[in-house]
Order: C-alpha cells, then sequence, then structure tokens
C-alpha cells in the first residue's frame, strides 16, 4: 500500500509575483504551501516556487532584498 506524502513547497515571497495565486494552484494539486521569505524555510522546503513577472530587473532586485538570488543557486 503506497502512502500519499504531502509535498512541503515554499513560495518565496520576494515582494513581487501574484503569490496568493501560486499558493492556491500548488494546493490544488496537493502540496503543503508555505508563503515566505525565510531564507531556512525555502532551503530546507520539498519544492521552491519563485513567482514571477515580466519586469526582469523588479524581481531580481527583490531576490536580492531576501538574499534570494543565493537561496535559488543553493537549490540548484
Amino acid at each position: 500500500m503506497h502512502s500519499r506524502h504531502r509535498r512541503g513547497v515554499v513560495v518565496l515571497d520576494y515582494g513581487s509575483g501574484n503569490l496568493r495565486s501560486a499558493q492556491r494552484a500548488l494546493q490544488r494539486v496537493g502540496a503543503d504551501v508555505e508563503v515566505t521569505a525565510d531564507p531556512d524555510a525555502a532551503l530546507n522546503a520539498d519544492g521552491l516556487f519563485v513567482p514571477g513577472v515580466g519586469a526582469f530587473e523588479a524581481c531580481m532586485t527583490g531576490l536580492r532584498k531576501i538574499s534570494g538570488d543565493k537561496i535559488i543557486a543553493d537549490r540548484v
């Protein structure tokens, strides 16, 4: 018998993107979702979701403010 494990996913809150929409979409497919800017939570989650917008420079500025660029590099 297989047990279903809910995957812990962090939606990285760096001040950009539609966080709640991403959260709801991930929950609809069975993920256990936390929206946070906490680096430890982002590094230790089963999955990391980084929402984006069309303004790349603004996204990178927001990511750098919370060390999101380092979080992503550490996870890749």
